[in-house]
């Protein structure tokens, strides 16, 4: 298993945080990233990777955009 923490919350939060969608394409990065960091699903040790904000920048390739939930209308 690997927890992540990522720098929003999720889509449903209700508690004014930015939120952006998990799609899959940033699952798969986030996986690459532990394992480029040295994480193997078949050895214990480290199984956390907290991800900063330059971190996601460069798995998307761009700034990520971030959604307000109190400011949907």
């Amino acid at each position: 298993m690997l927890l992540v923490s990522l720098p929003f919350s999720r889509p449903d939060a209700w508690v004014g945080e930015r939120t952006m969608a998990v799609r899959p394409a940033l699952v798969a990065e986030v996986i690459r990233t532990a394992l480029r960091r040295g994480w193997d699903l078949y050895r214990p040790g480290r199984a956390f990777l907290d991800v900063t904000e330059d971190d996601l920048t460069a798995m998307l390739g761009a700034p990520p955009v971030y959604e307000v939930p109190f400011a949907r209308r």
